[in-house]
């Protein structure tokens, strides 16, 4: 009966000395470097500024009506851009990122309907846009390939726009708002070492709301970012 005891107390002990090291120990995710820099390439898609019509009074007495001179219509076009982010791991999958941006596009007008029926131009000039932007990223799932794992991920905030005008002429700010998904290749390795465990392929795709800025009327201008690119995953 003791000998039985004993045995059971025995039991019991091993039983909590390996539930207090399961529930002590730390989880598998808090081995993996905290935090993530990257570096992409991107392409920043362009939107409509709308149309705009130039006129001056006419001469009639004793109000004249508005003659118009021409016509146009606005827009900014797609261009290159670069991405520098970093992501701080809060927890497990949840990130704290910021974000800066350059990308370079064009602002083309094309101007028709001259009042002295000059044939339609299409003009451009460059526009040079700076983003800072902070947010939050969440991985969603994890899928196990023979050569890594593969993160896809959402993610979301907002910030600062700084846009450039072609010899400085003009300059203006605005604010950006960003929702958006994509897909990080990590190393298996639970505590990476070395160049190559560290490496970190991310690819993004954005949906980005744009206020004030550069534009022809006070409105939210919408466009999508593509980028991708490498990084390094330290501490």
């Amino acid at each position: 009966m003791i000998a039985g005891r004993i045995g059971w107390s025995q039991r019991a002990l091993g039983a909590f000395v390996i539930a207090a090291a399961w529930l002590g120990a730390p989880p598998a995710a808090s081995a993996q470097p905290r935090l993530d820099v990257s570096v992409s390439g991107a392409w920043w898609d362009g939107y409509d500024l709308g149309a705009r019509r130039a006129a001056i009074t006419g001469p009639q007495i004793p109000t004249g009506s508005l003659v118009t001179l021409f016509d146009s219509d606005v827009a900014i076009l797609p261009g290159p851009g670069a991405e520098v982010r970093l992501g701080w791991r809060l927890f497990r999958g949840v990130y704290a990122e910021a974000t800066g941006g350059l990308g370079v596009n064009d602002v083309e007008a094309r101007i028709h309907d001259d009042i002295e029926q000059a044939p339609a131009i299409t003009v451009s000039s460059t526009l040079t846009q700076i983003t800072v932007e902070g947010g939050g990223l969440v991985e969603v799932a994890t899928l196990q390939l023979p050569a890594g794992r593969l993160v896809p991920f959402v993610t979301g905030g907002g910030g600062y726009l700084r846009q450039v005008h072609e010899g400085r002429v003009l300059i203006e700010t605005g604010r950006t708002m960003y929702a958006g998904a994509g897909l990080k290749w990590k190393s298996t390795a639970v505590r990476p070492r070395g160049l190559l465990q560290r490496l970190l392929v991310r690819g993004d795709v954005r949906v980005v709301s744009r206020t004030a800025g550069v534009d022809t009327d006070d409105e939210r201008r919408t466009y999508i970012t593509v980028s991708g690119g490498v990084g390094i995953r330290l501490f």
